[in-house]
């Protein structure tokens, strides 16, 4: 990672943290300010970390995390937790810089964008908003309903689903709706779980109905939609012209990214609870049947597929040629991507329920009940 000449100045106002930044970070090609990594949502990060790896640090994040993990700009690990706070971790340390508590759940990852955080939080009107670093203010919050999934920034526009059913376009300038598609009353469900996804073109998600949408980026017009058989709570990556997701039908799906029409579908045996690792080549994910799978990108064969001794219901993170999968089985499994043999493993103290994140060489574990733990590569395996 690039240095970066930052300071951040805590103090407690009333009791609650108080989180300022000086100056705005460098933009690095490491960075992973928005989950999935990108606008894509595939998962694959910007730096390699190759097993086996040794713990650096560990850090108490005062309260759990949801499946979706932290961002990551410049040195610094930006981490939200369900009771409402977001703490900024020092990466070459692992001190705390400080944290800030705003006061509801927060259950995406946060986006980080120069000297700006976007937050979605739940169970709260105003859920959407946006906290200067530098002048340490909220600059602005808009009133869309309870959201569970992670925001999308692209091209000065936040984009969000909601609990209700709803993906809300917003100015990231002033948090002004510029438009909102919401799906329709006659639905068995709208509730949306799923965080968007995008290839510059259309917003995608899914929703519990077994429906993925796919709405038009500047107008809010609903392009597709394409039907699987079970709920969609995984959020969708899109790349290779593709749409690709599972489903709780036990089946993992591709879709045309412009047509919506089904490209291929293959069956896991299992439920899919959560997002996936999508390269040039293969899509990577794991299933409540505690298998992990590598799929055929362009066919949906299966290439290869191995176990773990629990649930995997947190996102794989592909690393250079590791696919990262945390279990309930409180480990973290690092699997070869070409060939799925068993390259290490790490036991933690909890549950391992989020995904993993990599950056400047290191990996950052999230585990129960509210341990972020670092690791660096130890030597030859």
């Amino acid at each position: 990672m690039k240095p970066i000449a930052i300071l951040f100045f805590i103090c407690l106002l009333g009791g609650c943290s108080y989180l300022r930044l000086q100056q705005i970070p460098v933009p690095s090609r490491e960075d992973w300010t928005m989950y999935g990594g990108g606008i894509g949502r595939t998962n694959v990060a910007h730096s390699s970390v190759d097993p086996p790896l040794a713990p650096l640090w560990e850090y108490d994040a005062s309260a759990g995390f949801s499946p979706f993990s932290g961002a990551i700009a410049g040195d610094y690990l930006f981490v939200g937790n369900l009771s409402g706070e977001v703490h900024v971790i020092d990466i070459p340390t692992g001190k705390g810089i400080g944290r800030y508590d705003f006061g509801a759940s927060i259950v995406g990852t946060p986006v980080v964008d120069r000297g700006l955080m976007y937050l979605a939080l739940s169970r709260t009107e105003e859920s959407l908003l946006a906290y200067n670093l530098v002048t340490a203010k909220i600059e602005w919050r808009a009133k869309v309903g309870d959201i569970e999934t992670s925001p999308l920034l692209m091209n000065e526009r936040l984009y969000a689903t909601s609990l209700e059913g709803s993906l809300i376009c917003a100015d990231s300038r002033n948090g002004e709706i510029i438009w909102r598609f919401t799906l329709p009353l006659n639905l068995r469900t709208r509730t949306v779980r799923s965080s968007p996804a995008s290839d510059g073109v259309v917003v995608v998600f899914g929703c519990d109905d077994g429906d993925v949408y796919a709405v038009g980026i500047d107008d809010g017009k609903l392009r597709w939609t394409a039907k699987t058989g079970g709920s969609v709570l995984a959020s969708p990556s899109v790349t290779l012209g593709k749409v690709f997701v599972g489903s709780l039908d036990n089946t993992f799906y591709a879709f045309d990214a412009g047509s919506g029409n089904l490209v291929w579908k293959q069956p896991l045996g299992a439920k899919i609870y959560s997002s996936q690792a999508v390269n040039d080549h293969a899509v990577f994910v794991g299933t409540s049947g505690r298998t992990v799978f590598s799929l055929d990108a362009q066919t949906g064969r299966v290439l290869w597929r191995t176990t773990t001794n629990s649930v995997v219901n947190a996102p794989p993170l592909l690393s250079g040629n590791a696919v990262y999968v945390g279990s309930l089985d409180k480990t973290l499994y690092a699997f070869d991507s070409a060939s799925g043999e068993l390259l290490w493993q790490y036991k933690s103290e909890g549950r391992i329920k989020t995904m993993p994140l990599a950056a400047g060489h290191c990996l950052f574990l999230f585990s129960e009940d509210r341990s972020v733990m670092a690791f660096k590569h130890s030597g030859p395996p």
